[in-house]
């Protein structure tokens, strides 16, 4: 059975994830940040027939994330659900996105990993520095260029998302400049931030100036900050050189990463 998620409920939500929340980061944190009071953040629970919890879903501007502590979920419902719902796009482990992928057959599967930063093993750049927000144009510019991270959202859409990151501290943006004619060259940034955890995004270095280190340079400089503040670091990365670079920087894998985009 699968109900929606009520302000009463949410505590139940939080324990049945426990600290396992780097298999459904953005659940936990939109529900962290946003409770069910947004209209634009919706949770449902399932239970199954001794009225446990086994599965939880959220949708948020048209993607669905799913998470099932035990992988004991209810797959015809869940099938049912999101057939109804018909989302862009879908995240989840890849165990649970592979166990639903053949009743789906509109969307196209890309898997990736998530990881944690277990210790930094690579020598943060002491020139790299915290963006503010008058840089964050300039920022945008460089990533809005990139046809996997930043193209398809389009300039607007992005500066509109960073701004509104960075005013709500949910978000920090670290850069790297050239020497000579004081341009960014690199950055690395968090998608999401909790007192507790940070999410990693945006790493990304000009073209001319890539191959030379200063992603993974950037990286550690923001992971050093996030780190000295107690927070736990996670990333997903789905290309073999950024699984490289986070691997150098000190990510371990914790679970393959999978989304199920329409085609």
């Amino acid at each position: 059975m699968i109900v929606t998620c009520k302000n009463e409920n949410i505590k139940s939500v939080f324990d049945y994830i426990g600290e396992d929340y780097g298999k459904c980061l953005y659940i936990y944190i939109d529900l962290k940040k946003y409770g069910i009071d947004d209209e634009n953040f919706n949770v449902w629970i399932q239970y199954n027939e001794n009225n446990e919890i086994c599965a939880i879903i959220s949708e948020y501007y048209g993607g669905i994330q799913i998470y099932s502590k035990k992988q004991d979920f209810i797959h015809e419902e869940i099938i049912e659900f999101i057939t109804d719902k018909d989302p862009n796009v879908l995240f989840a482990v890849k165990p649970i996105i592979d166990s639903i992928k053949g009743s789906l057959p509109q969307y196209e599967q890309e898997t990736g990993i998530v990881g944690e930063l277990i210790k930094l093993e690579y020598p943060p750049n002491k020139d790299a520095y915290s963006a503010p927000m008058e840089e964050l144009e300039e920022i945008v510019s460089i990533i809005a260029e990139d046809e996997d991270i930043g193209k398809p959202y389009g300039f607007d859409s992005l500066y509109e998302q960073y701004c509104e990151r960075k005013k709500d501290n949910f978000g920090r943006n670290y850069v790297l400049r050239d020497d000579k004619n004081n341009e960014i060259i690199c950055h690395a940034g968090t998608y999401a931030e909790l007192p507790e955890l940070a999410v990693i995004g945006g790493v990304i270095t000009s073209i001319p100036y890539r191959g030379k280190g200063f992603s993974k340079e950037t990286l550690s400089s923001l992971c050093d900050e996030l780190l000295s503040e107690n927070k736990r670091v996670f990333s997903f990365y789905y290309v073999p050189a950024a699984t490289r670079m986070h691997i150098g920087v000190g990510f371990k894998q914790i679970e393959e990463w999978s989304k199920l985009a329409k085609m």
